[in-house]
């Protein structure tokens, strides 16, 4: 005898993101969002370090710079 298997139909398109976007909803609602000033700092703390690594970033190069050239004027 043949064993009868139950299909399950998957949700529609629209019913699927209905629902993907009530989650992201839900999950918004969850978050503690930072304070403004809290916010000011992260932003001052982020734009300090990403200036200093420029500096930095700056600096390494013309090192490499330097010595890239003084061995290809010690070469040639």
């Amino acid at each position: 005898m043949a064993k009868t298997v139950a299909v399950e139909e998957k949700p529609g398109i629209v019913d699927r993101v209905w629902g993907f976007g009530t989650d992201v909803v839900a999950e918004l609602k969850k978050v503690s969002w930072p304070s403004l000033e809290d916010l000011k700092l992260s932003t001052k703390v982020t734009l300090y370090m990403l200036g200093i690594m420029a500096i930095v970033t700056f600096v390494f190069d013309k090192i490499f710079e330097i010595g890239i050239f003084t061995l290809l004027n010690l070469v040639s």
